[in-house]
């Protein structure tokens, strides 16, 4: 039986996994990674992994080829209507975070340095943060404070970084901004790369997963309060300290 717990769990997962693959992310001809890598990096039970896989394998996003694997497919083969929308949150320009603008952008941020695109990231999203604290809507302040939960409750690394990202996600919808949410959006596919995920690994001990935590609730609660000052301050203070952490490993 599957708990609703659970089936939020596999529905976040699902709408992850369709980002990746309208992102570019995994483009098309590519094989999905290994079940094991997957079922670790999103904290899933292999069982519930392939409930994922056969439901975008069902929507035209995926293929099985016996003694292969499985693949993306080209988009021309066939997507059902399912995929379109689940990055029309706000009705602004869809389109262009769905398009090829967030793929070359992926391409591109894939081969940055953690130090071009941590410099990239202070620079742009505090200032998403002082739009989202002025724009967001009740619904958006609701999402973003069930993304803090679900990461301050995250259990491993894999896990907590699936909801870090979901929440910054969040945050990035909530500006209202079409461009802005693509270079989230584009983020979000290098930071579920494999050589990202280990330097994560390595960097955040459980002091630093604490003071992000910390860093995270600071932002949600001057979201609240829409104070746009507050909110940008304190999200480059923690993209400081996430920069830090990383770059103390160089």
């Amino acid at each position: 039986m599957t708990t609703n717990g659970q089936s939020a769990r596999l529905q976040t997962v699902t709408e992850e996994l369709r980002s990746q693959i309208a992102n570019g992310g995994w483009p098309a001809g590519r094989q999905v990674p290994p079940e094991r890598a997957l079922a670790e990096q999103f904290g899933l039970a292999r069982n519930t992994l392939r409930r994922v896989l056969k439901l975008l394998e069902e929507e035209g996003l995926l293929e099985r080829h016996v003694g292969r694997g499985t693949f993306v497919r080209s988009p021309n083969e066939g997507r059902s209507n399912g995929t379109n929308g689940h990055n029309g949150h706000n009705g602004h320009g869809a389109g262009l975070a769905n398009g090829s603008m967030s793929g070359d952008l992926t391409t591109k941020l894939r081969g940055a340095s953690p130090a071009d695109l941590m410099e990239v990231r202070i620079i742009i999203e505090p200032q998403m943060a002082a739009l989202a604290a002025s724009r967001a809507t009740a619904e958006d302040i609701a999402q973003i404070e069930l993304a803090l939960k679900h990461s301050i409750a995250a259990k491993g690394l894999a896990e907590f970084e699936h909801w870090d990202a979901q929440l910054h996600l969040t945050i990035f919808r909530a500006a209202k901004n079409a461009i802005l949410l693509a270079w989230c959006e584009a983020i979000n596919v290098v930071r579920n790369e494999p050589d990202w995920y280990r330097l994560k690994k390595r960097s955040v001990t459980p002091e630093v997963r604490n003071s992000y935590d910390r860093d995270h609730t600071e932002i949600v609660a001057a979201l609240k309060e829409r104070d746009p000052e507050a909110a940008r301050k304190v999200l480059f203070k923690h993209l400081s300290r996430v920069r830090d952490s990383l770059l103390a490993l160089g």
